[in-house]
């Protein structure tokens, strides 16, 4: 009996806790790199449902949403804010420190 789990599995079951999710999302966004922040929306999408599933109760195309976690996207910010709000999230800004 293996008594390893795969890593996904791992991330799965903590993205299912939605304060961890919202984290997780929130230092993605703070890597100021934007495919570091769609592979995990991507992640927290899976634990959601299907790309499929999600997309469609977006109202957005399926190929729209596939085409976002492509290596070249660049996608609109109303089709995150789609995705983040029917998966249940919000993307907030806030006021940043100002340095000396």
């Amino acid at each position: 009996m293996n008594k390893y789990r795969k890593f996904t599995e791992l991330l799965d079951d903590y993205l299912k806790d939605e304060e961890f999710a919202a984290e997780f999302l929130s230092q993605a966004l703070e890597e100021e790199d934007f495919s570091t922040f769609l592979l995990s929306l991507k992640d927290v999408i899976r634990v959601h449902g299907s790309i499929s599933s999600i997309a469609e109760k977006s109202k957005i195309s399926r190929s729209t949403v596939y085409k976002l976690f492509s290596e070249k996207s660049n996608p609109e910010l109303r089709t995150i804010l789609a995705l983040l709000h029917t998966i249940g999230y919000d993307l907030r800004v806030i006021k940043r420190p100002v340095c000396a």
